[in-house]
This record gives structure tokens, C-alpha cells and sequence, in this order.
């Protein structure tokens, strides 16, 4: 319970939040199983990530914070845009995600809503995967087809780099937008039942994107541009169409998306340690382990400000005002992120969310719209628009050139 909390309201929002079906659109927590062997059967408490960070993911804090289907995000860095390897990286996170679901009872793969549904009644945890970085169908709308297969059921159309055929927010913008080759993406999207994600593109693609789909799309972990002017977030003239499209904006809990403050000191800070951190890489060249404590004590000796979770509900409220209760989700980024908004600490805080809704006067039927219903009928609506078609057969042919590599 929030210290000075209502003792009877907390038992009344925990009581909503573990009958609810909860959805996060997003969570890294693949990196470490992919790349450091982390097993979501282990206490992630007591561990650290190889950069330093501190952990937010396993199934006992799954568990703790109610969750029903948690999105497992394919990351694939903008650096492979123009190095290669981007497919490549895409399917071992896969086959990471698929390894912990095979080897875990409490987990289960799922890929249409029916299945988060089930997986509600039958006490499990739904892992459903989500590509971060369009580039990773390397220009292939054969390779979407293929990450469709596979279970992949969204696709934020970049990362934080513009590509071959879609401009990302903060890069220098290449086609106003989307490409030709963007829209047949997102129409390929459609057809296959595929949700399009318009977390880290520019506001021109969020625009385009909107024109383009037949059925709702998403933004997996983002905020309202309002309440943060940062551009990660989306703005109003985005929220207001979102009644007509059905779309859901899944609410980040990054500090520096969510709180002005948070934002504008983190930044001062990285400017003003610029200096004292390349003296310690060079320092501690030969030592990671060394660089990273050393970094983390120069952090925790210039702090700033970090926001608390009644934030999240700032950007809910927004949303709420601007295009209506129907189209709010939450998309955490746990494990994408190195500190929550305070006092969080992992996944097993999740209630604080549905403690505060419910304290500014929300409904229950509300709050089970945000925590996951919103995203289950948007999912729906996806699975209609595709309907019953063949993967490949009916599949576009229309193609662009592989990525030119550096």
C-alpha cells in the first residue's frame, strides 16, 4: 500500500486489479535472457543486468503484479539498420522468449486475444512478442510474413533511427512520414492481423499510419506529448483521431517520458558528467565491472529528480480527456529502463496503478479497460479486419532493396 494510504481502498483496488486481465505492451527483459543466460524462473531482485541496472522481471513478481499477457519485446538496435545482423538478432530473441515459455509451467506462448482470455482462467502468463525496429524485416515483406508465423503480433514501425521506408521521432526525417513501401507495410500489417505500433516514430508517421490502417493501431510504451513535450510522446492532434481508429496508447513508465523535470535534469546531468565519464571508459578500459560501479557512484553522487507512479496517471488522465477512456493500455518498458518512477521497483508493483485510478475517482469497469480490456478489443478488432486469408498466398510482392550496410 502507498505510504499514507487508504487501507480499505487498497483492498478494494487489489481485489479489482488480481480479477482483471492485465496486458503490457512492452518489456526488454529478453536482452538479458538472450544475452546473459537469465532464467525467469530466478529471483531477478537480487540481480543486476551487465550494465548495472537493476532488474524488474521474473514469474514470482509476474505473479506479485497480477499479469496476464506480457509482451516480449524484439529489440533490435538502429545500429543494424546499417551493420547487418537485424533478422538475425530478431529470431534468437524469439527462440530466447519460446526456450522460457517451453521450459516454464506458469508461462505460455499466445498470439490472438482469445488465447490471453484463456490463459486468464487457466492461472497462466501469456508471453506474446512484439518486433521493436521495423528495419528487422530487412525491407522483406516476405520476413514479415515469416515473424507473423512465428507469433509476432505487433511491430513498432523504428527504433529511434529513420530507415529505408519509415522516419523515427528526434532522426532526421526521410519521407515525411512513410515511404510507399511504409504504407504497404502497414496494409501487409492489416492483412495479416499484425498490430502496427507507432511508439518511436515521428509524428508525420503517426499521421501516416492513421491514414493508411484499417485497423486500430497501438503505441506499445508512450506518453502524451501534453503532460511531456518530449517526442517519444504522442501529441493531442494524434489522440484526438484515435475514437475513429480505435487505437490504444499503452502508457510508459519511463521517468524522463513521463515528468518534465525528470527529463530536463537527466539531460543536464549526462552534459554536465560528459567529461568525468569518458576519463572512467578510459580508466576502467580493461575493467566493465570496475566502469560500471564507478559510473554508478558518480550517478548516485549528482542525482535528479525521478517522478512517482501518480505520473503514469497523469498521462491516463490526458488521454482519458483527449480521446476517451477506450483507448488506454499500460506498456511498462521494464527492463528497458534503469530506474521506474518511485517506489516502484518491478513488475510486482503494478497494483500502485490501479490503486491510484481508483483513488481519482475512476470506475471499476474503467480501470479494467486500461489494465487490459482496451488492448484485448483493439486485438480483436485486428484479428476481424485480417479475417480468414491464406499467410502468403495472398501476401504482397512488392519489394524494396535489402538495407545498404556500412
Amino acid at each position: 500500500m502507498p505510504q499514507g494510504g487508504d487501507p480499505a481502498m487498497w483492498q478494494k483496488a487489489l481485489k479489482i486489479h488480481r480479477s482483471a486481465i492485465i496486458v503490457d505492451g512492452h518489456n526488454d527483459i529478453t536482452s538479458p535472457m538472450t544475452d546473459e543466460d537469465f532464467d525467469l524462473s530466478m529471483d531477478s531482485r537480487t540481480r543486476k543486468t551487465r550494465n548495472g541496472d537493476a532488474m524488474h522481471t521474473d514469474i514470482s513478481r509476474f505473479k506479485a503484479g497480477g499479469m496476464t499477457g506480457e509482451f516480449m519485446s524484439i529489440y533490435v538496435g538502429g545500429e543494424t539498420f546499417t551493420t547487418g545482423g537485424s533478422m538475425r538478432r530478431a529470431m534468437d530473441l524469439i527462440d530466447a522468449t519460446y526456450r522460457e515459455a517451453e521450459k516454464h509451467d506458469d508461462l505460455i506462448m499466445c498470439s490472438t486475444a482469445a488465447e490471453i482470455r484463456r490463459a486468464k482462467r487457466q492461472g497462466k502468463i501469456c508471453l506474446l512478442m512484439g518486433i521493436e525496429g521495423g528495419y528487422a524485416i530487412e525491407n522483406s515483406l516476405h520476413g514479415l510474413r515469416n515473424f507473423y508465423r512465428l507469433g509476432v503480433r505487433y511491430m513498432t514501425l523504428t527504433h529511434n533511427v529513420t530507415h529505408d521506408w519509415a522516419d523515427a521521432h528526434g532522426d532526421q526525417p526521410k519521407h515525411d512520414g512513410l515511404s510507399e513501401f511504409g504504407k504497404e507495410v502497414v496494409r501487409e500489417m492489416n492483412r495479416l492481423g499484425m498490430l502496427v505500433d507507432i511508439s518511436h516514430v515521428s509524428e508525420n508517421t503517426m499521421s501516416d499510419v492513421l491514414d493508411v490502417t484499417k485497423a486500430p493501431l497501438i503505441a506499445s510504451h508512450s506518453g502524451a506529448r501534453a503532460i511531456n513535450s518530449h517526442t517519444r510522446n504522442v501529441p493531442d492532434s494524434i489522440l484526438k483521431r484515435l475514437p475513429q481508429n480505435g487505437g490504444v496508447i499503452m502508457v510508459v513508465f519511463y521517468p524522463s517520458f513521463l515528468d518534465e523535470r525528470t527529463r530536463d535534469e537527466t539531460a543536464a546531468r549526462s552534459a554536465r558528467l560528459r567529461d568525468q565519464i569518458s576519463q572512467l571508459r578510459e580508466r576502467f578500459k580493461d575493467d566493465p565491472a570496475g566502469f560500471i560501479k564507478a559510473q554508478a557512484d558518480l550517478m548516485a553522487a549528482n542525482p535528479v529528480h525521478i517522478t512517482d507512479y501518480k505520473r503514469i496517471v497523469d498521462h491516463i488522465d490526458h488521454i482519458k480527456k483527449v480521446a476517451g477512456i477506450d483507448h488506454i493500455g499500460l506498456g511498462s518498458d521494464f527492463d528497458g529502463l534503469d530506474i521506474l518512477p518511485a517506489p516502484m521497483k518491478g513488475v510486482e508493483d503494478l497494483p500502485l496503478i490501479t490503486y491510484e485510478m481508483l483513488r481519482r475517482g475512476y470506475t471499476e469497469q474503467e480501470i479494467r479497460k486500461v489494465l487490459g480490456e482496451n488492448f484485448l478489443r483493439a486485438f480483436e478488432q485486428a484479428e476481424r479486419v485480417a479475417g480468414s486469408r491464406q499467410i502468403s498466398g495472398q501476401g504482397s510482392l512488392k519489394k524494396l532493396a535489402p538495407p545498404k550496410l556500412n
